[in-house]
């Protein structure tokens, strides 16, 4: 869910971004869109929209409005296997280079967490957080982003959220 306290995160680690360029380079929270957009997602996606046009977390990444719905063709009949029919779900973002998925019914997130296998031929595909904003508070912005990425200490972005607190 898309509370106050979460656009309230956003904003703090968006300004954390800009205020240093090394920072900048490889990492990006942009301001939200003006209006939501007329996009055949899940709601709480749109929502983040409106909060942060896309997200650049050191390896997660959640799209912004003009990559999502490009993005929808990974989950094409015959592109990769899903449990369920690939209209139930809605490519939200990704971790390295593997798929994170949301739900359309229900708005959980899934991904593909095998980091050392592509996400296409992965045999795992496991639910990581109840909705996207838990997802992007607990590994995008919070303690789960070294185990979910599978990156280093010395990873950039970790050490930014454990100058922010939030590691």
């Amino acid at each position: 869910m898309i509370t106050d306290t979460f656009r309230q995160t956003l904003a703090q680690v968006r300004e954390a971004i800009d205020s240093d360029e090394e920072w900048r380079i490889f990492n990006s929270i942009p301001e939200g869109v003006s209006r939501r957009p007329e996009l055949d997602a899940p709601e709480e996606y749109l929502d983040f929209l409106l909060a942060a046009d896309g997200a650049i977390m050191g390896s997660i990444v959640i799209l912004d409005k003009k990559f999502a719905e490009k993005s929808q063709a990974l989950i094409s009949p015959g592109m990769v296997e899903i449990p369920e029919d690939p209209t139930n779900w809605f490519v939200v973002g990704k971790i390295n280079e593997n798929a994170v998925l949301a739900n359309r019914r229900d708005g959980s997130i899934w991904t593909y967490p095998d980091m050392l296998t592509p996400w296409w031929e992965s045999c795992r595909f496991e639910r990581v957080a109840d909705h996207l904003a838990g997802f992007v508070s607990e590994y995008g912005l919070g303690p789960g982003y070294l185990r979910i990425t599978g990156a280093e200490e010395s990873d950039q972005w970790w050490q930014l959220l454990r100058q922010l607190g939030y590691a």
